[in-house]
């Protein structure tokens, strides 16, 4: 077995070194054109040839990156090392590009061995680093050699990928208007020449070298502005003085601080600023006549000045000493700003003698951090603690009862005559109700209580340490002041509650029992409206309505009473119909239409959940083929519950509804509330793997609540985002709350983005709405604007058609 030869890297750089490159243009089978730079190349003498024919199979087959060649019809001894790549396919014919570099005449002489001389050129060819790339203008990425690209500068393709500026971000900055030049030339070109230059590349590991260039333009739009560039490049020996080395590198660093959008602070040991960069005056608007010289100190917000100055103390102190923090400063013009500081004490280093403080402003971020926290935990309307944050502080206080061996009380208030005034004096007036009757109730609460908006015109109370006389005495002090009417915008309106009371432990010791007594408490109540009532351990007649529900429920999924309404998800740039969701709707003969958000709580309380997700996905998958029958190819969107991801049957269910419809997994898609992926992250993971394997698509509704996904989301094997509606609904709102809930929303794109995956605005009302989600880069949009929930029937025309020209009724 012939051992394999090494590859000095003198040779390898004679081939780098050599200038002459030739590109020569394909259609399907022949050679169109050719651009060269090597005068023992003739144009002519290639022009025609049938390059299958020609180059080494495994060139075309695509099992060799790079091979040995001898041109056809050409009077030379050289041998050329040749690679293909496809082209970008447009408006043009040209299918591939063939590249040849010319290698030195007398590289191989002295090798006669054959076994030899075959080792020696494979091991050449794997070792030649040289990539030959097709650049895609607008993407700044290579479409074909960013593997070999990467390798050669150490990075993954995926680190490329994710770089601000692509296969430009490794350019030594000093050269970047090598490139502009570079790029200047091409465009003006006739594409009848190659452009040559040479510039250097930043490595992962910090090295920088020099690289060289040729290429042309391969493609270009109808106004003849360039789409695509394919070339080769390769490392070459570019000696440089140590003169010119150092002043390179010190305009290097001079130019990445002061274009910066870091701000750099440097102190000497007693605490006096003797370096600012220039991006600390764009930051925090002082100049060197404010800061130089002096102490920082003054300039931190009050509340963190004194932490503040005692962990300066302390990086000073620690020589080598690293640290990040998070601090609030004051701007010159008196706002305050949040900023994320990088302190590093470089006292022993002669060249700074200084403790450096790296800080940008995340201002921003703090506020889109403390809107989403809110969001997560506190009603935007009336500003009281959610259902989440009420279960949280309701845990708490059962958990205190019974360390101390105390009673808690938990109320349950519903509104009297609510859906009346908002129906008659509208939303404005209802929501002005909302805020002061949820300011009425705090009054009548001690320190301690903890009041909660759990629903529309519904609020909850957790009381520790209360007895039952305790929960009465406030819940009619509370009744009291229902009695005078209150003022809701410009209107008086009245309005009583109905309170439902259950004790900790009396009634139960669990949470979620606390809180369903004290429902059906509540209904009790609102016989006598504006009363109060205990929890009684016999059944309510709430109760025995919603078993009557249940009842009914399982009837009517036995019998196939629920039916299917589809809402389109669109394209928001073009209109066209990407896919529907599927919604379930219920008519009952004795109560007329009966609203998902009664039978659906209802089904996921029961067992029923799993016999209605298995009767939707039937008529999901039942509605693809007869749509299908129709030359309709849409792909249809299911909602599942927690309970449904806990379903151990419930990937067979899909599979085996699937193989009785004869549908592939892409004709159906699964949407979870971002609450129900995060419950039990691990057991999420396995079940969406599942339904990938599949070939379902999967979305994440709701997203932009649950504050604590964000660091889950990548786990998940996730297609889409859907932008929580409210967020959305906020877009038309006052100018401040729009611009936080613009920057949350191009935070989730953004963050979608990085993940590859399509967002989509749910609930879009209003033409301005879809604008912004537009220019924020959201792929779909899906609410009233374009269409309201159809009958198949009625929406199978509009899918037709294929898009939607909004609004349509």
């Amino acid at each position: 077995m012939t051992e394999k030869p090494p590859i000095q890297e003198a040779i390898l750089q004679s081939i780098c070194q050599q200038d002459y490159v030739a590109i020569l243009l394909c259609n399907e089978s022949q050679v169109v054109k050719v651009v060269n730079n090597n005068p023992e190349i003739n144009a002519s003498n290639l022009l025609g040839v049938e390059y299958p024919l020609w180059l080494p199979k495994e060139l075309i087959d695509g099992t060799a990156n790079r091979t040995l060649v001898k041109l056809p019809d050409v009077v030379t001894k050289n041998e050329y090392i040749a690679s293909i790549i496809d082209l970008p396919q447009g408006k043009s014919f040209l299918k591939k590009a063939i590249t040849l570099q010319s290698v030195p005449s007398n590289l191989f002489e002295g090798l006669e061995d054959e076994k030899f001389m075959d080792s020696y050129h494979k091991a050449l060819l794997s070792e030649l680093p040289i990539c030959i790339f097709s650049l895609d203008y607008k993407s700044q990425l290579f479409t074909q050699g960013l593997e070999e690209f990467a390798e050669m500068l150490g990075y993954s393709p995926k680190e490329i990928r994710k770089m601000p500026e692509g296969v430009y971000s490794p350019v030594y900055p000093a050269d970047r208007e090598i490139i502009d030049e570079q790029e200047k030339a091409l465009s003006e070109t006739d594409d009848s020449s190659l452009v040559a230059t040479k510039f250097r590349l930043i490595h992962k590991d910090g090295a920088i070298r020099w690289y060289q260039v040729n290429s042309i333009i391969s493609q270009r739009d109808d106004n003849g502005k360039p789409i695509t560039e394919i070339g080769a490049i390769m490392p070459i020996s570019q000696p440089v003085s140590e003169t010119d080395a150092l002043r390179d590198q010190e305009r290097y660093y001079k130019r990445l601080v002061e274009n910066s959008y870091d701000c750099i602070l440097v102190f000497d040991k007693d605490f006096y600023v003797t370096y600012m960069s220039p991006s600390v005056t764009k930051v925090t608007g002082y100049t060197e006549e404010d800061l130089i010289g002096k102490r920082f100190a003054p300039y931190i917000y009050e509340d963190d000045r004194e932490e503040s100055s005692s962990h300066i103390q302390y990086v000073a102190s620690n020589p080598g000493m690293l640290s990040v923090v998070e601090r609030r400063i004051n701007h010159k013009k008196g706002h305050m700003l949040w900023v994320e500081s990088r302190l590093a004490n470089h006292l022993n280093d002669p060249a700074i003698q200084g403790v450096t403080i790296n800080f940008h402003d995340i201002s921003e971020r703090k506020k889109a951090e403390r809107k989403i926290h809110s969001l997560a935990n506190y009603d935007p309307l009336t500003k009281l603690p959610n259902r989440y944050l009420l279960r949280k502080r309701l845990l708490k206080g059962i958990a205190e009862s019974v360390k101390k061996q105390q009673k808690l009380a938990f109320m349950y208030i519903d509104l009297d005559r609510f859906k009346e005034i908002n129906d008659t004096l509208g939303h404005s007036v209802g929501d002005a109700l909302l805020r002061d009757v949820s300011g009425t109730i705090e009054k009548c609460l001690r320190e301690s209580d903890t009041l909660a908006r759990v629903g529309g015109d519904e609020f909850a109370i957790v009381l520790p340490d209360s007895s039952e006389k305790e929960a009465g005495a406030i819940a009619s002090r509370i009744l009291d002041q229902f009695r005078t009417p209150f003022k809701a915008d410009d209107h008086t309106v009245q309005t009583g509650a109905s309170i439902g009371i259950s004790i900790f432990p009396n009634h139960t010791k669990k949470a979620e029992d606390l809180f369903r007594f004290a429902d059906i408490a509540m209904y009790s109540a609102k016989q006598d409206r504006n009363s109060y009532q205990f929890y009684q351990i016999k059944h309510t007649q709430q109760e025995s309505q919603r078993r009557r529900t249940e009842k009914k429920l399982k009837v009517a999924i036995a019998n196939g009473d629920l039916r299917l309404y589809y809402q389109p998800r669109v394209d928001i740039q073009t209109g066209k119909i990407k896919s529907v969701e599927a919604l379930c709707r219920w008519y009952d003969p004795d109560s007329g239409d009966i609203s998902p958000g009664l039978f659906i709580p209802i089904a996921e309380e029961t067992a029923l959940i799993n016999e209605l997700s298995k009767s939707v996905t039937d008529m999901a998958c039942r509605q693809v083929n007869d749509w299908r029958n129709m030359g309709i190819d849409t792909t249809i969107a299911l909602n599942l519950s927690i309970k449904d991801l806990k379903n151990f049957n419930i990937v067979r269910q899909f599979s085996d509804t699937m193989a009785m419809y004869g549908i592939e997994g892409n004709s159906l898609e699964i949407e979870i509330t971002e609450s129900a992926a995060m419950t039990d992250v691990l057991n999420t993971v396995k079940v969406l793997n599942q339904f990938k394997e599949l070939d379902i698509k999967i979305s994440i509704d709701d997203f932009g609540k649950g504050y604590s996904s964000l660091a889950y989301l990548s786990q998940l094997p996730v297609d889409n985002l859907k932008i929580d509606m409210y967020f959305v609904s906020q877009l038309g709102s006052q100018k401040r709350d729009r611009l936080i809930n613009v920057n949350i929303i191009r935070s989730i794109i953004s963050l979608a983005q990085s993940l590859d995956l399509a967002t989509v605005g749910e609930g879009i009302e209003t033409v301005q709405q879809m604008s912004i989600l537009q220019s924020l880069g959201c792929d779909m949009g899906q609410g009233m604007l374009y269409c309201r929930p159809l009958s198949a029937n009625a929406i199978t025309d509009i899918i037709k058609k294929g898009s939607i020209s909004f609004p349509v009724q």
